[in-house]
């Protein structure tokens, strides 16, 4: 950092804490250009004004070269520059973003996604906004790095401060050519990958050839971090199957519990693996009918595991946690949910509701967990009539989840952050139907400022252009809410741009 920049950064620190807590640093010397401080005695405000009136001039003027040799050529670009509208309305976003600036940097990454999908580039003249952008909004460097081509990773590797792009870029054809075709990098390039890139570029083939994503888990499986593995591990939860039974069997005895735990918790989501057997085996002992009739449920809780029963999870509970009822979740989480049929006489519904002694909280942990790694609509829907959990709605099928997300919107639609956490339980992009049954149950809320404040991220990500236009009649009846007209013309100024993106790459 030269002593310009450090000094420009001691203004702004003057600044920000006031002259009277902070000296204002004296000029540094400007070279040739012989500008000099004011003549006289000055007080500190105007000593900090003047500072800033030259050292703002200073940066805009430029500095010298730390070197004379000028950089090589940049080598040509492979891809096509994006379309003019594209282009256009990137220029937009950037400089004066249509739905306000909290929204600039969803808008910029879906251009920039829309832009590698249609394998176009960054014009030149844009790329230093583009890499300035993504260098302070880390969520853009990857989506960013994909699209600069070479012009932008030679320009990027002028300066000190993107040299973030170098690895970024690195994944970027690796990523890219894992989402649009599933192809899985060589074990060589695997292993060179970056870390950041490595669960992307998995993600990406796992969702078109499971068998090959395993693949390459295994192919650094013995050098990779304690970090890495779990991070790979994590990802197998993308068409997760019985061919995975093996590998997660052999996480089991990893070296780290964080991987040991995570393998647990997936093979929690395979109900026909040995390890459910194994659980259930240790579970139905434990389950017993009783009352006059045989309807009650009684359930008792397990005494201490033996190693192999460590192994399958039943290890150390979290803090604050009785180690046996923990062990009693454990058992109720792996076991196949069928098993309650066996040992209840009764449905998911009825077991649920005969599930009341002592230990059905820990019994019932371990029921719900179950219905939400497998995602089983009928159990998920037999613990929601016993109360809302958020984590269940996944489980429902498309069109009982957003019924049930409505029912929970109308019963919290005075309190706006329940409001927004329930609205959060569906997935985005939602449908047509549950957008525009949505925008009309927010309108009706007694507290619609408020409440659209704390949904709109939810509204920005998921909403249906079915539902705009409800938008648009809400807006035209908003009176004198201020703040509720703004976010409304924010909402619907981001949907229009962004569809229009969408179609300047089509």
């Amino acid at each position: 950092m030269s002593d310009l920049d450090t000094w420009w950064r001691d203004i702004g620190n003057a600044a920000l804490l006031g002259t009277a807590r902070r000296p204002v640093p004296p000029l540094p010397d400007l070279g040739s250009a012989g500008v000099l401080g004011r003549s006289g005695e000055s007080s500190r405000e105007e000593a900090l004004l003047d500072a800033a009136a030259l050292g703002g001039a200073a940066v805009r003027a430029g500095r010298r070269l730390d070197h004379t040799e000028p950089p090589g050529a940049a080598p040509d670009d492979h891809r096509p520059v994006a379309p003019r509208r594209a282009v256009q309305l990137l220029e937009l976003v950037m400089t004066q973003p249509p739905a306000g600036a909290q929204q600039r940097s969803a808008l910029l990454a879906h251009w920039l996604g829309a832009a590698d999908d249609a394998d176009c580039r960054v014009p030149h003249a844009l790329l230093p906004t583009v890499i300035a952008l993504a260098t302070g909004a880390r969520e853009l460097r990857r989506p960013a790095a994909a699209v600069l081509d070479e012009r932008g990773r030679w320009l990027a590797g002028l300066r000190d401060e993107w040299s973030w792009v170098a690895d970024a870029s690195a994944g970027a054809e690796a990523r890219t050519a894992s989402r649009t075709t599933g192809t899985a990098p060589h074990a060589d390039d695997w292993a060179r990958l970056p870390s950041t890139d490595r669960v992307s570029v998995l993600a990406g083939v796992r969702a078109h050839d499971p068998a090959a994503a395993r693949d390459l888990v295994r192919a650094t499986w013995a050098t990779d971090a304690a970090r890495d593995r779990r991070a790979h591990l994590d990802a197998l939860r993308i068409a997760l199957g019985p061919d995975d039974e093996p590998l997660l069997e052999d996480a089991l005895d990893d070296r780290a519990a964080s991987v040991r735990e995570l393998a647990a918790e997936l093979l929690d989501a395979l109900p026909g693996s040995a390890r459910a057997a194994r659980m259930a085996a240790l579970l139905r002992p434990l389950v017993r009918r009783s009352g006059l009739l045989g309807r009650a449920v009684e359930v008792t809780l397990p005494d201490e595991p033996d190693p192999d029963a460590v192994r399958d999870g039943l290890g150390k509970p979290p803090p604050r946690r009785s180690a046996r009822g923990w062990w009693l979740e454990q058992l109720c989480a792996g076991a196949p949910l069928e098993l309650w049929a066996e040992l209840t006489g009764a449905g998911p519904v009825a077991t649920v509701k005969r599930l009341t002694d002592a230990h059905a909280t820990d019994a019932l942990a371990g029921i719900r967990r179950a219905a939400r790694v497998r995602r089983d609509p009928e159990w998920a829907a037999a613990l929601l009539d016993g109360g809302w959990d958020p984590t269940l709605v996944p489980a429902l099928p498309r069109e009982l989840r957003e019924r049930a997300v409505l029912r929970r919107v109308d019963a919290t639609n005075t309190k706006p952050h329940h409001a927004a956490a329930v609205i959060a339980a569906v997935e985005p992009p939602w449908s047509a139907d549950y957008s525009v049954a949505l925008v009309s149950r927010l309108r009706a809320a007694p507290q619609g400022s408020a409440i659209v404040v704390a949904t709109l991220p939810y509204l920005v990500a998921g909403l249906h252009p079915a539902a705009l236009d409800a938008v648009e009649r809400w807006l035209e009846s908003t009176g004198a809410d201020h703040t509720l007209t703004t976010n409304l013309r924010n909402l619907l100024q981001f949907h229009s741009v962004k569809r229009s993106i969408t179609e300047a790459f089509r």
